[in-house]
C-alpha cells in the first residue's frame, strides 16, 4: 500500500479547502473540552475528540491541521473508514501488507524497548551524588557586578592616520556616547576603570558614571545569577568563572563593547535544584552504554569481503526507489 499517496491525497484535499486569508478575528476565551464543534453523518465531534485525533495523526496530515481544521477532521473520519473497510477485508493478512506491517511493528517496538530502557533504569542517591561532585564546575553560579563601556563596532580610531583631527579630541574620550566612541576607546577607558576599581574606587559610582547598560545601571551594575547555562557567551561565562570572590576582571570583550566584572559571591547549586538534570543525563548515558554493548554484541563477522565492499550489487533494494 502507498502510504504516501494517500498523505498526497490528503495534503490536495486539505489544501484545496484552506480559506482566503483576512483580518484575524480576535480571539474568544479558550472553550472545554467538551464542545461540539462538528458533526458528520450524526456524529458529534468534540474539542477533545480532534485532541485524540492530532496524537494519532501522522506528521504529514497533522500539519495541516492549523490552515484547515475541518479538513482535518474529514481527513481522520475518511482515514478510519477507509481503515475499517480494509480490516474488513482482511487486507493485512494478505501479502505484502502482512509482512510490512510485522515489519513497521518490529521497528515500533524496538524502538519502545530503547525507551523503555531508559526510563526504566534507577538512577541511585549515591550515583546522583558522585555525579554532582565530579560535576561541580557545570552546577557553579555567581552573584556579579558589572560594568559595560560600549563602542561602535567598525568605529575609526584616533590612532588611524586618515582621521588626524580625531587626536585632538583625546581629552573627551570618557566624554563619547557608546554610539560614537571607537573600540580603542572603549578599551583604554575600560582599561583605566579596571585600575581605579582595583584601587578601592567604589563600583556602583563607577557603574552610574560610565556603565553604557541601561539595565543593570539602574541597578548599580547588579546581574541575574549568572550559571554555567545561562545564555551568555562562552567567553565571557569562563571569565566571570575564573574570578575569586571580590575579584576584578580584565576588560572583557564582546562584539559591541567590553565588560568589567566584580565578583561578589561564586556558589555550587544545590543538588536538589539539579536533581532531575541529572538523573536525565544518568538515564540516558546508561542508554547509551546499553546500546553500544549490544551493538558490539550483535557485530557480524564478515566472511566475504566482496558482498561488503559492494552491497549494493547484491541488494537491490538498496537502488530501488522507495514506494
Amino acid at each position: 500500500m502507498k502510504v504516501c499517496a494517500l498523505v498526497a491525497v490528503f495534503a490536495t484535499l486539505s489544501l484545496a479547502q484552506i480559506p482566503t486569508a483576512g483580518t484575524p478575528p480576535v480571539a474568544p476565551e479558550k472553550l472545554p473540552g467538551n464542545t461540539v464543534v462538528a458533526t458528520i453523518q450524526g456524529t458529534n465531534v468534540t474539542i477533545d475528540d480532534v485532541r485524540k485525533m492530532a496524537d494519532d495523526a501522522p506528521v504529514q496530515v497533522l500539519r495541516y491541521l492549523q490552515q484547515d481544521p475541518q479538513g482535518f477532521i474529514r481527513q481522520m473520519f475518511l482515514f478510519r473508514y477507509l481503515t475499517e473497510q480494509g480490516d474488513k477485508l482482511k487486507l493485512g493478512e494478505q501479502s505484502p501488507l502482512k509482512e510490512q506491517l510485522e515489519a513497521q511493528r518490529a521497528w515500533v517496538i524496538a524502538n519502545a524497548m530503547v525507551g523503555h530502557e531508559e526510563d526504566s533504569y534507577q538512577v541511585s542517591e549515591q550515583q546522583l551524588q558522585e555525579f554532582y561532585a565530579k560535576n561541580q564546575s557545570r552546577w557553579q553560579q555567581a552573584k556579579i557586578k558589572a560594568l559595560f563601556i560600549g563602542f561602535k563596532p567598525g568605529a575609526v580610531t584616533a590612532a588611524d592616520p586618515k582621521n588626524l583631527e580625531q587626536a585632538a579630541k583625546d581629552a573627551f574620550q570618557a566624554a563619547h556616547p557608546a554610539n560614537e566612541r571607537s573600540e580603542e576607546e572603549a578599551k583604554k577607558l575600560a582599561a583605566d576603570i579596571v585600575k581605579q576599581l582595583r584601587g578601592g574606587a567604589d563600583f556602583g559610582k563607577l557603574v552610574e558614571r560610565y556603565s553604557d547598560d541601561s539595565v543593570s545601571k539602574a541597578s548599580g551594575g547588579e546581574f541575574p545569577p549568572i550559571k554555567a547555562t545561562s545564555p551568555y557567551p562562552e567567553d565571557l561565562k569562563k571569565a566571570i568563572f575564573a574570578l575569586g570572590n571580590g575579584e576584578i576582571s580584565e576588560p572583557i570583550r564582546q562584539p559591541s563593547g567590553y565588560y568589567i566584572i566584580r565578583m561578589d559571591e561564586k556558589t555550587v547549586q544545590p543538588v536538589d535544584d539539579v536533581r532531575d538534570v541529572i538523573t536525565r543525563e544518568l538515564r540516558q548515558n546508561h542508554r547509551d552504554q546499553w546500546i553500544n554493548d549490544l551493538n558490539r554484541k550483535f557485530t557480524p563477522t564478515a566472511q566475504n569481503s566482496e558482498f561488503f565492499l559492494h552491497p549494493q550489487l547484491y541488494i537491490p533494494q538498496m537502488s530501488a526507489p522507495k514506494q
